[in-house]
């Protein structure tokens, strides 16, 4: 029996090609939902933008349920919300102003910290947005089918925290110095601090001192913003450089913390005089008992918390108990925490090594004293 052999023409082959393509290919390849998150990847998270991303979906219109949940790791801290939603085929752009998301919160601090003063705490926290469609979708896809998607991101506020005093590299002579901090929250009042002094030691810098050197003062749930170095902690040692910190705390909530600083106490013999980094002096609380060194300048401090302005008057007297000329012989203060340095050796004529006195009085009827000995920088290079 002579039988033909069947040949497939090219068009043919070219059907059947198609056809094991499309019997290969996944039937929810072009089924999908995808989140773009990209808007708010690398930057803090708000109420304002936790809802600035897309949803591109594959399926006709279906409603759907959306949730968001941010965590912070290692930490039982986190916030949730849910909402419905009607994903249209093609991009949706979700809008804060479009929804009424139901809130959860793992605290009423952390409530009212997001919600109201629009911050997050301090560290690294995982950001998850699930969707889920409410009906059957696809084979493939069936009810109760989720698509989500995830952003990393650490929570920093360290330049909401600012070190005062001692100034960073200061050279100070006061075993039990004045730690002073500011923050610039606008709900300052409700915090809570934290302060830390560690010794440094060689090869270390002051934030390696303070997160893995045991503290020779540790102090929680502070109110003030400054604190007189307490004698019930370890005696700080001369020339032994340490460093300090201070984090602020919203309701037990770490908000964040401030640069690492260093300073180093020292003693007159090993001294010359105050340098021009030595830390500012406060002049509420000096009565003129110790006498300073002065190498050409006076830096002073004067903290006004009572009134929105003062004027100070400064009168000089020598050893000899006369007056010396001494210009400005007035400050100005405001409300708050002002600075002033006094030039000593060209705006007066004075003698090195000799002692004078600096009294200093306030509008308001404060009265100080600051003992110093001069030393004409020309001569101690």
């Amino acid at each position: 029996m002579n039988e033909k052999l069947y040949k497939p023409g090219r068009l043919t082959i070219l059907y059947v090609i198609i056809a094991l393509f499309c019997f290969a290919m996944p039937s929810h390849a072009q089924k999908n939902i995808i989140i773009n998150m990209a808007a708010i990847d690398g930057v803090d998270i708000t109420p304002d933008n936790i809802l600035n991303f897309q949803v591109q979906s594959g399926f006709p219109t279906n409603n759907a349920t959306i949730k968001g949940v941010l965590h912070y790791r290692g930490s039982n801290l986190s916030l949730s919300y849910t909402f419905n939603y009607t994903l249209h085929e093609g991009m949706n752009v979700i809008a804060g102003d479009m929804v009424q998301p139901q809130w959860q919160f793992s605290s009423p601090a952390l409530r009212e910290l997001f919600l109201i003063y629009k911050m997050l705490p301090e560290g690294t926290y995982e950001y998850c947005v699930t969707v889920t469609p409410s009906a059957k979708v696809t084979a493939d896809n069936p009810v109760g089918s989720t698509f989500d998607e995830c952003l990393y991101h650490r929570s920093n506020s360290v330049f909401l925290i600012n070190l005062l005093d001692p100034e960073n590299n200061a050279k100070i002579k006061e075993l039990n110095p004045l730690l002073s901090w500011t923050v610039n929250y606008p709900f300052a009042s409700e915090l809570t601090y934290r302060i830390r002094v560690a010794p440094i030691q060689q090869g270390q810098n002051p934030q390696n001192a303070v997160t893995r050197n045991n503290p020779v003062y540790d102090e929680s749930n502070l109110m003030q913003q400054s604190i007189v170095y307490p004698i019930y902690a370890k005696p700080l040692v001369i020339n032994q450089p340490y460093a300090w910190t201070v984090d602020a705390y919203f309701k037990g909530i770490l908000l964040g913390g401030a640069e690492d600083w260093q300073f180093t106490i020292i003693q007159d013999t090993l001294h010359t005089g105050a340098t021009p980094d030595m830390s500012y002096l406060d002049i509420t609380r000096e009565e003129g008992r110790e006498t300073i060194q002065a190498v050409g300048q006076l830096k002073l401090k004067y903290l006004l918390n009572a009134a929105p302005s003062d004027t100070l008057t400064l009168k000089l007297i020598n050893q000899q108990n006369n007056e010396v000329k001494l210009a400005p012989n007035r400050l100005l203060a405001k409300y708050g925490d002002n600075r002033y340095i006094l030039d000593l050796k060209d705006s007066c004529s004075l003698k090195h090594a000799n002692t004078y006195k600096l009294y200093i009085s306030s509008f308001r009827g404060g009265k100080y004293v600051v003992s110093f000995k001069y030393l004409n920088p020309d001569f101690t290079n």
